[in-house]
């Protein structure tokens, strides 16, 4: 588990609404799968937050929380907030390989550390194609550009504002040098014409999704038992990059869950991922955004521009139902 992960909520504002959509898609599946009887499979950071929302919205009691590093995983026994969470300690991937999945389960990948990244993009698509129909898959993988590495000054040209450095013609663009670390590090995963412009901060959680998407597509050709149904993809940043995706996995014939999925509104898809990056508003602006139709207008203020390329007024509009609020209690 990384430093990052282990921060709060409240400091991961966009990291909260990611969650909440994915528990809003958990709640919308729940009465069709019947998702109190599955078996909840993930990583709970050391004070299981995640585990303790799932049980209290879904009712799922049978919950593995898999941790791989010793202190984290006595922490998580002491702080464990529900009696029927198993804490294991292990990695994510050893835990699955040594234990058959019987029943339909909920399995979160998070995948914080950029490094290994093509194991991890492998790793999820493989166990498409072992866990029991009605599954449901998610993934977190860190969408920082930068984690690719960063070049000498006289490794790469420069470009600013349509203007080139005199060795444009023998030295590529940092975007560039980072595509070829891309495709080294991703191999055999690596998508034709994918372009330099997908190592951008706004477009390489893109370029890391249609990567994951292609290997689980790759792999579901082997199967004819089941298909695929994308649910949810976002991308957002509280500091560090992170893109997620959430799919099921459905018998060849089962219509039920792609039709409430797809009119489910906070559908995505790794094509077309939601870019979670909501502006920091106090509780005034945030009342008042709520309760106007011309917020720029009432405000009399523009809100700072995001690094996503997302409009910070339009973003809010669309998430604002499930925008995290949080406050000091004194205990």
């Amino acid at each position: 588990m990384s430093a990052g992960s282990s921060l709060p909520y409240r400091l991961r504002p966009n990291k909260a609404v990611d969650r909440e959509l994915f528990l809003s898609l958990l709640t919308r599946l729940a009465a069709t799968l019947s998702l109190e009887k599955y078996h909840y499979v993930g990583l709970g950071g050391p004070f299981l937050e995640d585990f303790r929302l799932v049980h209290a919205r879904l009712g799922i009691s049978r919950m593995t929380c898999v941790e791989s590093e010793s202190e984290v995983h006595k922490r998580q026994i002491f702080n464990r907030p529900i009696a029927s969470i198993e804490c294991v300690h292990s990695t994510l991937e050893n835990y699955l390989d040594n234990h058959e999945l019987e029943t339909p389960t909920i399995v979160w990948f998070d995948f914080t550390e950029p490094k290994g990244i093509t194991a991890q993009i492998e790793r999820f698509s493989q166990t498409v194609g072992v866990v029991p129909i009605g599954s449901l898959l998610r993934v977190t993988l860190n969408g920082n550009p930068e984690s690719l590495g960063r070049p000498q000054s006289d490794e790469i040209s420069v470009e600013i504002d349509g203007e080139a450095s005199g060795d444009r013609t023998q030295k590529p663009t940092i975007h560039e040098w980072r595509l070829a670390r891309f495709k080294n590090r991703l191999g055999a995963l690596f998508p034709n014409n994918l372009p330099a412009d997908g190592m951008t901060q706004k477009n390489y959680g893109q370029s890391l999704l249609r990567v994951l998407k292609l290997a689980v597509d790759k792999e579901t050709l082997s199967f004819r038992d089941r298909r695929i149904v994308w649910a949810l993809a976002t991308h957002y940043k509280d500091g560090q990059a992170m893109v997620t995706a959430a799919l099921v996995v459905c018998a060849p014939d089962d219509t039920s869950v792609e039709r409430l999925v797809k009119e489910w509104e906070y559908h995505s898809t790794p094509e077309n991922p939601h870019r979670l990056d909501l502006p920091a508003l106090s509780t005034l602006e945030r009342l008042t955004m709520e309760s106007n139709d011309d917020v720029q207008g009432k405000l009399g203020f523009e809100l700072p521009a995001s690094d996503m390329g997302v409009d910070p007024f339009a973003v809010f509009k669309r998430f604002y139902r499930i925008y995290p609020h949080f406050s000091r209690v004194e205990l």
